[in-house]
């Protein structure tokens, strides 16, 4: 009978909000829609063992409970224990109905009348199959989200200078300005190498090695890929910050230079290249 800490893979003191993360991300690595069919009796048997360890450890009294009988020793509920048990797992929705589905998105347990319909982006053909079950609650969010974004950018861009695309005189301040802390930090790392008393050879080679590497970092960053789902066009961090809005000069938020879909977060931190 495994610890529900050691299901989450997180601390007996973490805080609901780690949890939540923590079991989002695990959800992904282990919904039986991203492995291939003879890994998926053993993907469904894990997703099933977190959503058990997260339906209690999410509940504060549940959690409370479950906190109490570990310190006493007493054993998981055989419930709990056997994760195989599908019939414990009930919609998220609607608690009455078995689930059948996992959400690839939330990670929670959904009935067939919560799994969305396949959706295919514009630009895809017909025979497209994202390959992921999605419920319609986020389905719902994400439709929402990009809604208000979208209006908010398109009320925005008439407004104040800050609200306004920083184009390319943007991204060539913002780069310019990059160069100009990496030049500051190597004259700091010279001057600091001079004064523990290297030579000027020496000093100029440590600050070569800090600025090449910071170089490499911003080279590295530029390169990175992420694919839009909604129209495949590929765009790059130089992309994100070409239609940003001033405000946003220090951190674009990542949308697709082509369709204008705001990226969610893992799709960003998922690049392709």
């Amino acid at each position: 009978m495994r610890d529900l800490y050691e299901i989450l893979m997180v601390h007996e003191k973490a805080i609901p909000e780690v949890i939540d993360r923590v079991y989002r991300l695990l959800a992904r690595r282990y919904h039986p829609d991203v492995h291939p069919p003879e890994e998926k009796p053993e993907a469904q048997r894990r997703m099933t063992e977190l959503n058990l360890a997260y339906q209690v450890l999410s509940d504060a009294a549940q959690r409370a409970e479950y906190d109490r009988q570990r310190r006493m020793g007493i054993p998981t509920p055989a419930a709990m224990a056997d994760p195989t048990v599908e019939m414990l797992l009930k919609c998220f929705n609607h608690p009455r109905r078995t689930a059948v589905a996992f959400c690839w998105d939330c990670g929670r347990p959904v009935c067939g009348e919560c799994v969305a319909p396949n959706l295919v982006p514009s630009g895809f053909g017909e025979d497209f199959d994202l390959g992921r079950t999605i419920c319609t609650t986020c389905v719902r969010h994400s439709e929402d989200l990009e809604t208000r974004l979208r209006a908010g950018r398109r009320a925005n861009v008439a407004g104040r200078w800050f609200e306004r695309p920083m184009r390319l005189r943007g991204a060539l301040l913002f780069y310019g300005f990059i160069g100009l802390v990496i030049a500051g930090m190597c004259g700091l790392v010279f001057w600091v190498a001079q004064q523990v008393g290297a030579e000027r050879q020496q000093a100029g080679v440590y600050a070569a090695a800090i600025g090449g590497l910071y170089f490499l970092l911003v080279t590295y960053r530029l390169c990175l890929t992420a694919r839009c789902p909604n129209c495949g066009a590929d765009s790059r961090a130089l992309d994100f910050r070409l239609i940003a809005p001033w405000r946003d000069v220090l951190r674009p938020h990542p949308v697709c230079h082509r369709c204008g879909r705001h990226f969610l977060k893992q799709e960003v931190t998922e690049p392709l290249g």
